[in-house]
């Protein structure tokens, strides 16, 4: 028989992405204890992602000795061979034992918070965790999921799989990955790409406790990036809809664990656990460890009876074992094209053409545009060029076969590309515009400003040389950005960035039809990118528009109260006085502070209402925000330097900052720097 280390291998339990799981014993002994051996997968060996995956699980869970964490008793290398020998857990996960245990007419309330207090305990010690100097490591699990909490037959729960663990020690390598499959149990600020902390384990504890009692997922999109969504946006609606699987006084806890802001959630995994207490005291019989361990050993006999192939041991051994990770993948998606061979294709100089149309059927377009013949047949990515180029518009006659001709509106794969919100102020029926202006006279920051420090809900309507920007407030964030610039597009936007190569977007864009338009959905299916990933660039691709707006010397603008944006349309969550203060500040470098001074001293400044309503939101830096709290009425700007310690560099700053964001007015005839000095 083989052997690894001190151990026989008995039998091989599990094979997943990353590892090899066997059942062993020690060497020369009959009997014992048998034990679990992980061994990272040979194809793997020189992969540092994975090794340094494999050894921060090994390194941080050998000094983990609590009951209620999978133990790791040794680690080393053998030929090449990583492994690890870890506990034998004799069970079964958690999602199998909450399937198995639906119909049993049991305490569900019970059971799942006597399950989920184990792991809180489990989560303190790890989060409390110290180094030898004792600082502690804040560690952050950042994968829990039912399949990674383990039932014993002795009714012990036992939290494993600290692969991707967040540890802030230098002894510990970075891993910024994330499992794949396991979307519904993160936490916001994961899906949001964001630092997370300890709070993000407790959301998805809370996450499990909820499926436990309303027996069913929390977040069940139709895909990836639709539960990722709703975990963004905090859709807690199937809690409302089970409301009555949740005893009274549990709901207010699922609250305290499941709130979207960090901030609002319990602090520790100790503080959730007694909250949960206070109800299992309530309680008439709460659960204890022997009558738990009657349910496990119920389920796995049922199991056992529903003629599963696959042992509730060695699920749990493929649990062990990994799949793939999000950003680390070893395989793409079968069944729509092979994105391998066409990176292959491109680095031999193949010649890569949009055939995946053909093979499609569903890549060849006809349009009939204002007096002229229909275009056509051509490729759907022209047609969307065409709408964001406004050559296409909702009512513009669109046909897929070259006979049947419909509005682009009634094509449902177009109909996310229209533009979103299209006033007509002619239209008697139509609500004028709140606001209106000239970007020349109010610079974007200030008109942004204005609407956020009013907290209105609406479309922002820029116009300049026939580029149009849409943005979309909603309580003064905004909430997406439209643009008919066809640079602006997703798409071009990963290729700018280096996300994507022309040839990979091209593919893209040839298959998108398959996927109703959505090309985020069709960068998913073909595993170009992941949905955190994807997630992220979209962030990118909205602020990257806002900032182009920002920029803008002249144009008209129009604001309309209480348009939301269009169902279907990717929302994001900006807020427009954190970014219009950071755009300022980061362009302060690119300008002279001395010259805005010398050319703005014969005028007069004064403040706005906009600075008392916004300047302890803005929380600008020292010594703009001195300078400019400073200012208590009209004031010649070369009188400035009497008023501040200050030198006409920094007040000469402060007046861009103060003037482009509308929280000073000045008596000038234009803005100078906005041709001389601001450095595009």
């Amino acid at each position: 028989m083989e052997t690894i280390g001190t151990y026989t291998l008995l039998r091989k339990l599990a094979h997943g992405g990353m590892a090899e799981i066997f059942l062993a014993a020690r060497t020369g002994e009959d009997t014992g204890t048998p034990v679990v051996i992980k061994c990272i997968l040979p194809e793997l060996a020189n992969d540092p992602r994975f090794v340094a995956m494999f050894l921060n699980e090994a390194q941080l869970a050998a000094h983990m000795h609590h009951p209620g964490i999978v133990q790791v008793m040794a680690f080393g290398e053998e030929n090449g061979r990583l492994y690890m020998v870890m506990e034998f857990v004799d069970g079964l996960d958690c999602w199998r034992f909450a399937r198995r245990s639906e119909s049993w007419g049991a305490d569900h309330a019970g059971v799942a918070v006597y399950i989920i207090r184990q792991v809180l305990d489990a989560l303190s010690f790890a989060h409390n965790m110290r180094d030898v100097n004792g600082d502690r490591l804040m560690v952050v699990h950042r994968d829990l999921s039912p399949s990674n909490i383990y039932l014993s037959r002795s009714g012990q729960v036992k939290l494993g799989d600290f692969g991707i663990a967040r540890v802030e020690s230098t002894r510990f390598r970075p891993v910024q990955v994330i499992p794949r499959g396991k979307f519904g149990y993160m936490a916001p600020e994961q899906v949001e790409g964001q630092p997370v902390d300890m709070r993000a384990d407790i959301y998805s504890a809370g996450v499990v406790l909820s499926e436990l009692l309303i027996r069913e997922q929390l977040f069940s999109g139709t895909s990836q990036l639709s539960v990722m969504l709703d975990i963004r946006d905090g859709r807690l609606e199937k809690l409302e809809r089970h409301a009555g699987k949740i005893p009274e006084g549990l709901r207010q806890v699922l609250e305290g664990a499941l709130a979207r802001d960090p901030a609002d959630r319990y602090r520790t995994a100790a503080e959730f656990s007694q909250a949960l207490e206070a109800f299992e005291v309530a309680m008439a019989h709460p659960i204890g460890q022997e009558e738990f361990a009657a349910l496990v050993e119920k389920a796995m006999d049922e199991g056992g009876r529903q003629g599963n192939t696959t042992s509730d041991i060695s699920a749990i051994a493929k649990n062990m074992a990994g799949g793939e990770v999000l950003g680390m993948q070893l395989t793409h998606p079968d069944g729509i094209t092979n994105v391998d061979a066409l990176r292959r294709a491109k680095e031999q100089g193949t010649p890569i053409t949009m055939d995946f149309e053909q093979q499609t059927g569903q890549g060849r377009y006809w349009a009939r545009l204002p007096d002229q013949p229909a275009v056509g047949p051509t490729s759907f990515a022209h047609i969307v060029e065409l709408i964001y180029s406004d050559r296409i518009g909702e009512d513009t006659f669109v046909s897929r076969d070259g006979v049947n001709f419909e509005p682009a509106g009634a094509f449902p794969e177009l109909v996310r590309h229209l533009p979103v919100y299209t006033p007509a102020t002619e239209d008697t029926d139509v609500t004028p515009p709140k606001r209106r202006g000239v970007l020349d006279i109010e610079p974007p920051c200030q008109v942004l400003l204005t609407i956020a420090a009013s907290g209105d809900t609406g479309a922002l309507v820029c116009d300049s040389s026939g580029r149009r920007k849409e943005i979309y407030l909603r309580e003064g964030i905004a909430v997406y950005v439209g643009s008919n610039e066809p640079g602006e597009l997703l798409g071009e936007y990963l290729v700018e960035h280096r996300i994507l190569e022309r040839s990979e977007l091209e593919m893209a864009l040839a298959l998108l039809p398959k996927f109703h338009g959505h090309l985020g959905d069709t960068l998913i299916a073909l595993g170009m990118l992941t949905a955190v990933e994807l997630l992220q660039h979209i962030n990118g691709q909205i602020s990257e528009r806002l900032d182009d707006l920002i920029t803008w010397q002249n144009g008209n603008y129009e604001f309309y109260e209480d348009v939301e944006v269009r169902k279907g349309v990717l929302e994001v969550q900006i807020d427009p006085i954190r970014f219009v203060r950071e755009f300022l500040e980061s362009r302060l470098s690119t300008i002279s502070g001395d010259r805005i001074f010398a050319e703005l001293s014969p005028y007069q400044v004064a403040p706005t209402p906009l600075r008392d309503r916004l300047i302890d939101r803005l929380h600008l830096s020292e010594p703009r925000n001195g300078i400019i709290r400073g200012l208590t009425g009209w004031t010649r700007v070369s009188e400035l330097i009497f008023l501040t310690p200050h030198g006409p560099a920094e007040v000469g700053k402060s007046l861009f900052v103060a003037v482009e964001s509308g929280l000073w007015t000045c008596d000038g005839p234009s803005i100078p720097w906005h041709e001389s000095h601001y450095d595009l």
